[in-house]
């Protein structure tokens, strides 16, 4: 037996309703993540430009080996985060 026409639409409003309230939780949790990751990537970088600064000769060079970037890279970071 077919299924009535508003037993359909009640099912299909339950779906949409079931399905946005899902989406809307990992949008949530996508942009905590994002948040903490954004401090976690400043934290990171500030610390880098407060150990650089005024270091011994070759610490960029040294920082650059244990971080796995470009100096470039290094100088652009601690610039925007300092």
């Amino acid at each position: 037996m077919t299924p009535r026409a508003e037993d359909i639409a009640q099912a299909r409003q339950q779906l949409k309703e079931a399905l946005a309230k899902a989406k809307a939780k990992r949008d949530k949790v996508f942009a905590d993540t994002d948040k903490l990751r954004e401090a976690a990537e400043a934290e990171l970088w500030k610390t880098v430009h407060t150990e650089l600064d005024g270091a011994y000769h070759g610490a960029r060079t040294d920082a650059v080996e244990v971080l796995g970037v470009t100096r470039d890279y290094i100088l652009k970071q601690t610039k925007k985060y300092s």
